[in-house]
């Protein structure tokens, strides 16, 4: 998958800047979030002689691509097409990995589960440490050998493995087993922990992760998974396959996931309301602290960018457009 590049937003995102705000650097300059456990994801493991072909037949992902170099982004969704899980997936330790976030892991562990069947697969929730790094930051890196410069590369380490975040290669996602935790702290205790600063960067990526209260609330386009390569239209059958693929297949999308900036004290918690002047315009997927205010990853109906949208009822809070690295078609 190559980073996409935002040559320009769809035009209804452009014709929704009403008000100029200066735009942010796209990478936090503060060192405190160089070294960050991630205590908001949680890792699935996904073992047995047939977890390559199971996942096959779940992920929207192909699993063919996946290596023990090469991780990949991917949803699970269900028989409705509606999205269960948003993360990347990796193959390590004789094992796939996914990752989720932390409030639905193990929801979603059981219910995985309940898919194996007559499959030789166990599902399970892990309580393997996951941390993040910003790739060039570096320092005091506590391990031999590192995922190369690509997108999605990875690493295997034996006890920990390495990968590069999903569209935004500058960060590195390290999963780390017990046995690697003397160096994991050793990182930790060599740097400053800020998980909000993390899902500020992924909410600059426009990578999405989806909580308890977006189960089941979009089809992978609606959070732009395609755009990042998380979907693949080829590899044949999946849960919810033939609705995400009908939807591709249509043509507009009438929902997208964008980024906004917000001047409000208190960022929006996951399944908030976006308003329009029409009233509920859309959802708010995440949202980070900035010195400005806040900035947030929405789902929004795109026709009702042109009359503006807030993040309170009363409209108090207006939401500024800003860009995100890949492109919206113009469609939507």
């Amino acid at each position: 998958m190559l980073l996409l590049t935002c040559k320009k937003v769809c035009q209804n995102v452009a014709d929704f800047s009403p008000r100029s705000v200066a735009e942010p650097s796209a990478t936090p300059s503060s060192p405190h979030w160089q070294h960050a456990l991630l205590a908001q994801l949680r890792l699935i493991r996904v073992g047995g002689v047939d977890r390559s072909a199971f996942l096959q037949g779940q992920l929207t992902q192909d699993l063919r691509t996946i290596t023990a170099t090469r991780s990949a982004l991917c949803g699970w969704a269900n028989a409705q097409g509606r999205l269960l899980l948003v993360g990347q997936v990796f193959s390590w330790n004789e094992a796939c990995w996914l990752t989720a976030g932390a409030d639905t892991a193990a929801a979603l562990a059981r219910r995985l589960q309940q898919f194996v069947l007559r499959a030789r697969v166990t599902v399970e929730l892990t309580d393997l440490a996951l941390l993040g790094l910003n790739a060039d930051r570096t320092a005091g890196w506590p391990w031999a050998g590192a995922p190369a410069a690509a997108p999605l590369a990875g690493f295997d380490g034996g006890d920990w493995y390495a990968m590069r975040v999903a569209g935004d290669p500058a960060r590195i996602l390290v999963a780390a087993a017990p046995t690697a935790t003397g160096a994991l702290e050793a990182v930790l205790a060599a740097a400053g922990m800020d998980q909000q600063a993390w899902q500020l960067a992924d909410i600059r990526a426009g990578i999405p992760l989806l909580g308890a209260a977006l189960e089941a609330a979009f089809v992978p386009q609606m959070v732009n998974l395609d755009l990042l390569g998380g979907v693949h239209f080829a590899k044949g059958c999946y849960s919810g396959q033939e609705i995400v693929n009908r939807t591709h297949h249509l043509g507009r999308i009438k929902r997208r996931m964008l980024r906004f900036g917000c001047a409000g004290a208190t960022p929006p918690a996951c399944g908030d309301a976006v308003h329009g002047t029409g009233g509920e315009a859309g959802r708010v997927v995440a949202a980070a602290p900035t010195p400005q205010g806040c900035e947030l990853l929405a789902v929004v109906h795109l026709d009702a960018l042109a009359g503006g949208l807030w993040a309170d009822a009363a409209r108090r809070l207006p939401l500024v457009a800003l860009s995100l690295p890949y492109e919206i078609p113009a469609s939507g």
